[in-house]
């Protein structure tokens, strides 16, 4: 059986202060560089990972270092594109476009941010990074390092739900699911465990 680890990148200052990150290439912070070592232990402990997949975004990047196998970058895995959102403040977003914002969120798969993509456009991207890197057919554990929206995505791909399902779930930084798969369906082993980060600073 294939064992795929899915993994959100570690915090940064843009989760924090709750802007629209996509492509932009923001780095970990201190907390997220923290999140990313507890989840290296947690992954080396639990799993034996031969391959990592990471988007090639450097908050994913460095989250997959601290997990210590030979990583492999892929685009195709990248967050959405926000376009014009990118950097600004999703209360701000809010009160510009309050439909837009609502319609993203429940995770309307047609919804397009003026000058990005939708998160239809990213599902296929999904299909064709399982296609591109035949993860499935792996032996073993693979890890996925990716984003919210991104992983999102390859939920849905990967279980065959309806795009509908967007909306029904939410990656934690430096959360870990698990999917297995092998013959017949995927299936949900574990979802968004975060119990390995227990011990860190909360946010004040």
């Amino acid at each position: 059986m294939t064992r795929l680890i899915l993994v959100r990148h570690g915090e940064t200052d843009w989760n924090v202060t709750g802007r629209a990150q996509g492509h932009h290439d923001e780095p970990l912070n201190e907390r997220g560089l923290a999140q990313a070592e507890m989840l290296g232990r947690f992954v080396r402990d639990n799993f034996v990972v031969q391959t990592i997949w990471s988007s090639d975004l450097v908050r994913c990047a460095r989250t997959a270092d601290a997990i210590g196998a030979p990583i492999q970058l892929s685009q195709t895995i990248r967050e959405i594109d926000f376009g014009e959102w990118e950097g600004q403040l999703w209360d701000d977003i809010g009160g510009i476009d309050p439909l837009g914002r609502q319609r993203l969120s429940s995770g309307d798969p047609d919804f397009c941010p003026p000058g990005g993509e939708s998160m239809g456009d990213v599902i296929e991207r999904a299909r064709h990074f399982l296609d591109e890197t035949a993860v499935l057919d792996a032996e073993g554990d693979v890890a996925i390092v990716a984003h919210g929206g991104s992983l999102k995505c390859l939920m849905i791909v990967l279980l065959g739900l309806p795009q509908t399902a967007l909306g029904r779930f939410h990656f934690s930084n430096c959360g870990v699911s698990v999917v297995g798969a092998g013959n017949g369906p995927a299936t949900l082993m574990s979802f968004n465990q975060t119990a390995h980060l227990d011990g860190l600073t909360p946010i004040t």
